[in-house]
């Protein structure tokens, strides 16, 4: 971890995003057709798929935070998460955020959080770690139904990215800094008044503390959340760029022959092919999930190999993710090389329980009533096209989803904590 510390330093990150940014003006100068179609489907992909799944949830962060909801309901989940994963029960909603809108909405969800004190660094970092996610559209729509032309495949994948993000979570809680996680993020304790009472406290509290009306609140969250959204968009539009003109540098040329050459029984086009489709996944999520898709075979009959490089890859996030989030948590003091660390541990998890769960899932969800759960999706089974689909649709569903997740946590949380008393009270 130190020489990954000292490797992204801030004259080190200085330095490669000068790099970059210079790599992508002269493949601009160089090649302008080309990256006039490349920003063009960067774009697409934007306004299609990631604006329509993060609108709400962006705004709707601003809008509890500036109400105070957002501290509130982090006092009912507080017993949930503390005994799980040792983070305030703010995180609940971060998660449930996380796991609607998918990445990178927890993040800018944390980035506030952290700049206004309700997460310590250690709960901030872990946090960011486990709440990059895809969400379930992407996974089980676009890549299963859409891609694939499979529902089982795309719900198999879903489990398997949500188990190795469980699987990371629960790890990084052991190795929590107790000394921190000792406290609330409210500095209560359970003793001093009612969990309602709590509630109420939390809430006028932080509501007097903004002190902004709500006409200035909702224009201040629809601003950032748009001002965000283009910073998105931004980013997506650069590295859909740099992805297209990376194989103009010949470097994908050069990797073939060095596979070519160590596997005997590959041919070149394939290789040629299979490392394309790895190098998109690895730069950009979407895109790198359809390229690789490709490459796999159907899920029934192909290898499991490929389909545990595909969740790898949609663990990872792409480079194009992992730049959003260091522009929302810029001005925090949590530390990139940790959220890279957790990719890649998140890609490695992913990776080994694909291989080891994979066709017993895909038998378990083609063999159930899965498929017909799906089935105002099944329109899809052409495929995915940014063309003739587009997520607009989704929002609602996808708002849905969001209140039943929390309204799942809050219930458990209040299981938990009635659990946690009555413990206390047989002790006492």
């Amino acid at each position: 971890m130190p020489r990954l510390s000292s490797l992204f330093s801030p004259k080190f990150t200085t330095l490669l995003l000068g790099a970059s940014a210079l790599a992508l003006v002269i493949s601009i100068i160089l090649f302008p057709d080309l990256a006039f179609q490349s920003s063009l489907q960067g774009l697409q992909l934007w306004w299609k798929l990631v604006f329509p799944a993060l609108l709400p949830f962006l705004i709707l962060t601003e809008m509890l935070r500036g109400l105070g909801a957002l501290h509130a309901l982090g006092v009912l989940l507080e017993p949930l998460f503390r005994i799980l994963f040792r983070v305030p029960g703010i995180g609940g909603f971060v998660m449930a955020i996380a796991f609607t809108a998918g990445m990178p909405a927890g993040a800018a969800a944390i980035g506030g959080m952290r700049k206004d004190g309700q997460l310590t660094r250690d709960e901030g970092e872990r946090l960011l770690a486990v709440s990059h996610l895809l969400s379930p559209v992407i996974l089980i729509s676009v890549v299963g139904v859409g891609f694939l032309h499979s529902a089982p495949a795309g719900l198999a994948l879903a489990v398997i990215h949500y188990g190795s993000a469980l699987l990371m979570a629960l790890a990084h809680r052991l190795r929590a800094e107790r000394a921190n996680e000792a406290r609330s993020v409210y500095d209560t304790q359970p003793g001093e008044r009612g969990f309602l009472s709590r509630f109420w406290h939390t809430l006028e509290d932080a509501r007097s503390r903004d002190g902004r009306t709500f006409g200035k609140l909702l224009g201040d969250a629809v601003s950032s959340g748009v001002q965000q959204l283009f910073v998105i968009g931004g980013y997506m539009m650069m590295f859909s760029v740099l992805l297209q003109a990376i194989p103009l540098t010949g470097m994908i040329d050069g990797l073939t022959s060095i596979v070519v050459a160590v596997v005997s029984d590959i041919g070149q086009g394939e290789a040629a092919s299979l490392l394309t489709a790895l190098m998109t996944g690895i730069i950009e999520p979407h895109l790198g999930a359809y390229a690789m898709t490709q490459q796999v075979g159907p899920p029934g009959s192909a290898s499991s190999l490929g389909y545990a490089a595909l969740s790898a890859l949609l663990a990872w996030g792409g480079l194009s993710t992992h730049a959003q989030v260091r522009s929302f948590t810029a001005a925090t003091d949590l530390r990139f090389v940790r959220f890279l660390s957790a990719r890649l541990q998140h890609g490695g998890i992913a990776f080994v329980l694909t291989l080891l769960a994979w066709r017993p899932l895909l038998q378990y969800f083609q063999e159930g009533a899965a498929v017909s759960t799906w089935a105002p999706i099944a329109a899809w089974n052409g495929g995915w096209s940014l063309e003739q689909n587009q997520g607009w649709p989704f929002i609602s569903p996808m708002m849905l989803q969001f209140g039943s997740v929390l309204l799942v946590m809050l219930v458990l949380s209040v299981f938990a904590a009635f659990l946690f008393r009555r413990g206390r009270g047989r002790k006492a």
